[in-house]
């Protein structure tokens, strides 16, 4: 993980749409395979780019180097430096193509927007917050919560929140990776974390492992 400073503004009049608590949108970074093409617009490796902006930078290149096949307009003539980027040998492409092609060579990323935090991004996949049910001794149940703290949850107010809601206890204990926390709550603690999760911190529904 990482905390991004500044993130590039997706949509024209951000300003006025009211956004939602925790927002998380797929964005892309600049790797050394496409950044041949888009270090053409100040884009260094391993710059954060949303789809629009990426997007943008390959219709101004296909633009500006006229391209655009004039008997057809949905085709797009592949110089070197596109069909490297696409990996392709094709003379020719349509416009979607081009642009799956090089979202699908650039590095995958998730940017995660906090309310009133930096936002955060995440390389690579983004796993959802995950429910795993337990028997302890005296075949007492016991769920442990992973995965929160990648959403700017702290594990402590969140262990709190479950003790609350459950009425048992519930406590931080590490995770599996260095450095990461999980919360441990006694019984079957899936159904009313899950509801937590979607109503108090607004996790978007895909990021939260069925219950």
């Amino acid at each position: 993980l990482r905390r991004v400073r500044r993130l590039e503004k997706e949509e024209e009049g951000d300003e006025e749409e009211e956004e939602e608590d925790i927002a998380v949108v797929q964005a892309f970074t600049c790797n050394a395979h496409v950044l041949p093409l888009f270090s053409k617009y100040g884009r260094k490796k391993g710059d954060i780019m949303l789809r629009k902006a990426m997007r943008e930078h390959v219709t101004e290149y296909i633009r500006t180097n006229n391209l655009t096949n004039e008997s057809n307009k949905k085709q797009v003539t592949l110089d070197p430096l596109l069909s490297s980027v696409m990996k392709t040998r094709d003379l020719t492409a349509p416009w979607n193509q081009i642009m799956q092609k090089v979202e699908s060579n650039c590095g995958k990323c998730f940017v995660i927007t906090l309310p009133d935090k930096f936002p955060i991004t995440v390389k690579g996949d983004l796993p959802p917050i995950q429910f795993k049910v337990e028997k302890r001794t005296g075949n007492k149940k016991v769920t442990i919560v992973s995965n929160f703290e990648i959403f700017g949850i702290e594990a402590k107010e969140l262990a709190q929140k479950l003790q609350h809601v459950m009425s048992s206890s519930a406590s931080v204990v590490p995770g599996l990776k260095a450095g990461e926390s999980n919360v441990l709550v006694q019984g079957d603690a899936r159904r009313l974390a899950s509801k937590l999760l979607l109503d108090q911190y607004r996790i978007p529904k895909t990021y939260v492992a069925s219950s």
